[in-house]
């Protein structure tokens, strides 16, 4: 039996990946899904595993968490349209939740390999 290389995906696109996940689940949400929470809160979880398992950098979500929060503070101020800006607020907290959800996956992932490494 041949054994199969591994194909590496090119750094170009490794490095946009999570910009693209991070930009497409806001759009869902927003777009395709604006009324619907459960959709809503899926749309963003499910980027969790993706960005775990691929081993993306944890800190775009947070972010694009923090891009939200301006979002909503301008909308707020010059557009008053409170709705909107609950909406930016409600997508920057669901990404809050993904990257510290990340950042722990992280933590856990450096401590067993630490582990390993002392024994």
């Amino acid at each position: 039996m041949k054994k199969r290389k591994k194909r590496k995906m090119p750094d170009e696109l490794r490095h946009n990946i999570p910009y693209i996940a991070v930009f497409l689940s806001i759009f869902l949400s927003h777009f395709i899904y604006p009324h619907d929470s459960l959709k809503v809160f899926l749309t963003f979880i499910v980027l969790i595993p993706i960005f775990a398992f691929l081993k993306l950098d944890s800190r775009v979500p947070v972010g694009y968490a923090i891009l939200m929060l301006v979002f909503a503070a301008v909308t707020l101020a010059f557009r008053k349209d409170e709705t909107l800006a609950n909406q930016f607020a409600i997508y920057a907290y669901w990404l809050l939740v993904v990257g510290t959800t990340l950042m722990l996956i992280e933590y856990a992932r450096e401590n067993k390999n630490k582990k390993g490494k002392r024994r």
